[in-house]
Protein backbone atom coordinates (compact mmCIF):
# COMPACT_ATOMS: atom_id res chain seq x y z
CA UNK A 1 0.00 0.00 0.00
CA UNK A 2 1.08 3.38 -0.56
CA UNK A 3 1.34 6.42 1.31
CA UNK A 4 -2.27 7.25 0.53
CA UNK A 5 -5.14 5.60 0.52
CA UNK A 6 -8.27 6.22 -2.24
CA UNK A 7 -11.69 6.19 -0.28
CA UNK A 8 -14.45 4.18 -2.61
CA UNK A 9 -17.44 4.61 -0.39
CA UNK A 10 -19.24 5.27 2.79
CA UNK A 11 -18.11 1.84 4.23
CA UNK A 12 -14.30 2.18 3.65
CA UNK A 13 -15.14 5.92 4.57
CA UNK A 14 -16.12 3.93 8.46
CA UNK A 15 -13.90 1.07 8.32
CA UNK A 16 -10.68 2.97 7.38
CA UNK A 17 -11.01 6.66 9.01
CA UNK A 18 -13.96 6.84 11.43
CA UNK A 19 -14.00 3.59 13.62
CA UNK A 20 -9.60 3.79 13.70
CA UNK A 21 -8.46 5.52 16.86
CA UNK A 22 -5.71 7.95 18.15
CA UNK A 23 -4.84 8.52 14.29
CA UNK A 24 -4.68 11.54 12.45
CA UNK A 25 -6.31 10.83 9.56
CA UNK A 26 -5.78 13.35 6.38
CA UNK A 27 -8.83 13.08 4.29
CA UNK A 28 -8.32 14.99 0.48
CA UNK A 29 -11.73 15.82 -0.38
CA UNK A 30 -11.61 16.76 -4.30
CA UNK A 31 -14.85 17.39 -6.77
CA UNK A 32 -15.21 14.17 -9.23
CA UNK A 33 -14.09 16.75 -12.26
CA UNK A 34 -10.87 17.29 -10.98
CA UNK A 35 -9.39 14.15 -8.97
CA UNK A 36 -6.94 14.22 -6.30
CA UNK A 37 -4.98 17.51 -6.43
CA UNK A 38 -1.26 16.59 -7.73
CA UNK A 39 0.45 19.42 -6.82
CA UNK A 40 -0.05 18.46 -2.96
CA UNK A 41 0.56 14.85 -3.12
CA UNK A 42 4.90 15.34 -2.62
CA UNK A 43 4.07 17.31 0.17
CA UNK A 44 2.53 14.52 1.42
CA UNK A 45 4.37 12.07 0.99
CA UNK A 46 7.67 14.02 2.63
CA UNK A 47 5.90 14.43 5.89
CA UNK A 48 4.75 10.91 5.62
CA UNK A 49 7.97 9.68 5.56
CA UNK A 50 9.51 12.34 7.78
CA UNK A 51 6.64 11.68 10.59
CA UNK A 52 8.35 7.77 11.15
CA UNK A 53 6.30 6.58 13.91
CA UNK A 54 3.84 9.22 14.74
CA UNK A 55 0.20 8.65 14.05
CA UNK A 56 -0.92 9.46 10.65
CA UNK A 57 -2.30 8.60 7.70
CA UNK A 58 -3.43 9.86 3.87
CA UNK A 59 -6.66 9.59 2.38
CA UNK A 60 -8.41 11.18 -0.95
CA UNK A 61 -12.46 10.70 -1.71
CA UNK A 62 -14.25 11.92 -4.55
CA UNK A 63 -16.97 14.26 -2.59
CA UNK A 64 -19.86 12.55 -4.58
CA UNK A 65 -18.95 9.00 -3.75
CA UNK A 66 -19.72 9.68 0.42
CA UNK A 67 -23.16 10.88 2.29
CA UNK A 68 -22.82 13.59 4.33
CA UNK A 69 -20.13 15.75 2.20
CA UNK A 70 -22.77 17.94 0.21
CA UNK A 71 -21.48 21.00 1.51
CA UNK A 72 -17.73 20.16 -0.55
CA UNK A 73 -19.96 19.07 -3.78
CA UNK A 74 -19.13 21.07 -6.38
CA UNK A 75 -16.25 23.39 -5.69
CA UNK A 76 -13.53 24.02 -7.57
CA UNK A 77 -10.77 23.54 -5.12
CA UNK A 78 -10.44 21.10 -2.81
CA UNK A 79 -10.85 20.59 0.84
CA UNK A 80 -8.61 18.48 3.15
CA UNK A 81 -10.35 17.41 6.40
CA UNK A 82 -8.48 16.50 9.29
CA UNK A 83 -10.29 13.85 11.65
CA UNK A 84 -8.95 12.05 14.93
CA UNK A 85 -10.60 9.48 16.77
CA UNK A 86 -13.54 9.62 14.65
CA UNK A 87 -14.48 12.92 14.91
CA UNK A 88 -13.51 15.58 12.36
CA UNK A 89 -11.69 18.35 14.22
CA UNK A 90 -10.10 21.09 11.60
CA UNK A 91 -10.23 21.43 7.77
CA UNK A 92 -8.43 23.54 5.35
CA UNK A 93 -10.40 24.65 2.10
CA UNK A 94 -7.56 24.76 -0.98
CA UNK A 95 -4.00 23.84 -1.43
CA UNK A 96 -1.93 26.06 1.13
CA UNK A 97 0.71 23.68 1.93
CA UNK A 98 2.44 25.78 4.94
CA UNK A 99 -1.02 26.31 6.45
CA UNK A 100 -1.26 22.19 5.82
CA UNK A 101 2.13 21.04 7.36
CA UNK A 102 1.58 22.74 10.43
CA UNK A 103 -1.96 21.03 11.09
CA UNK A 104 -0.65 18.36 10.39
CA UNK A 105 2.38 18.28 12.53
CA UNK A 106 0.01 19.77 15.29
CA UNK A 107 -2.98 16.88 15.43
CA UNK A 108 -0.14 14.04 14.83
CA UNK A 109 2.36 14.85 17.72
CA UNK A 110 2.37 12.33 20.19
Amino acid sequence: MGFQLDIKDDDSFRREVLEVPGVCQVVELYPAWCGPCKAIQSTFKRIYFDAGDRPLKFFTADADKLSGMEEHREKNQPVFLFYKDGKMIDHVVGVVAPQLERKINQYSAV
